[in-house]
């Protein structure tokens, strides 16, 4: 497989003070230009869904007349609004300046050497070489990456991204979302609602006035009741979100085999490599493995 060579990195060009800066980066295609067919396959799925669900919605109004239905068509709703909780739940933000300086160029190279455009890169706190995968039509950087990676290896680790979700690997994106950001929106709401004790009960320590020790009291009670009505639901989308895993263990792989397809396996397995050699925490068998496998498919 050819390597190919990627530019340096364009000089920051100046904005004009009363021109706005770009809410994302911009895609590396011209408007109008076909992004794949992730739309047309994620549609089919939420067909499929639609039936698998009328069925059991049947199924429970003969048990549970009416309300049997709507609660099943209740929790379809919440799955299919569940990557909306993304920006929340995986906390992702924008680049900042330096980040996407060094983003930019590497970012719109993948999109053209892809031939697809209209995705968003945004940037997730995480000290790891790949990041998650928040929705069918962002992709997402850890900052360790955008931050230390040289060009090649970035822009390699960018379409390593963009193949979790390109094409027909945008569903079982899609559903992994719908799957495991329940969880992660419970666990967040969890947390939430028991963090401000903490700080809370301090003040009440300093202040040793009764209405301090009243907010800690209060305070308490309603994360209590919050945990009380989530403790089953977190429960179970935990359980949800572990089989997700399991059931999505190829999933690194075939983002690798789609890094290659596109050109930047050389760079993909350099960086991996790289990734290994400073790793300060032991030898990480599962990047050894991904290594070994890059390596083997690159021949």
């Amino acid at each position: 497989m050819r390597r190919p060579q990627v530019p340096g990195q364009r000089a920051a060009v100046t904005r004009q003070a009363d021109e706005p800066a770009p809410r994302y980066l911009p895609p590396g295609l011209p408007q109008g230009t076909p992004s794949g067919r992730a739309g047309v396959a994620i549609g089919l799925v939420v067909l499929v869904e639609g039936g698998v669900v009328a069925a059991v919605a049947f199924g429970a109004a003969s048990v549970w007349p009416f309300w049997g239905a709507v609660s099943v068509f209740a929790v379809w709703a919440l799955l299919l609004l569940a990557p909306l909780s993304a920006p929340r739940s995986y906390g992702y933000r924008e680049p900042d300046g330096e980040e996407r300086a060094r983003l930019e160029h590497a970012w719109r190279y993948v999109q053209q050497h892809a031939g697809v455009s209209g995705y968003r890169l945004v940037v997730v706190e995480s000290d790891g070489l790949n990041a998650c995968r928040p929705s069918a039509r962002t992709v997402a950087v850890t900052s360790h990456s955008a931050r230390s990676l040289a060009p090649g290896h970035l822009a390699a680790v960018l379409a390593h991204e963009l193949g979790h979700l390109q094409g027909w690997r945008a569903v079982p994106a899609f559903v992994h979302a719908q799957v495991t950001l329940p969880n992660r929106t419970l666990q967040w709401a969890l947390r939430t609602a028991w963090s401000p004790i903490g700080p809370m009960w301090k003040r009440a320590v300093e202040w040793h006035r009764p209405i301090g020790f009243l907010g800690v009291f209060l305070l308490a009670a309603v994360a209590l009741a919050v945990t009380v009505l989530v403790a089953v639901p977190a429960a179970l989308a935990y359980a949800a979100s572990l089989g997700a895993r399991l059931l999505d263990a190829g999933g690194e792989a075939r983002a690798d085999a789609a890094a290659v397809r596109m050109g930047f396996g050389t760079d993909l397995v350099a960086a991996v490599e790289h990734r290994i050699e400073h790793q300060p925490d032991g030898l990480p068998l599962p990047l050894v493995r991904r290594a070994q496998a890059l390596r083997r498919r690159l021949g």
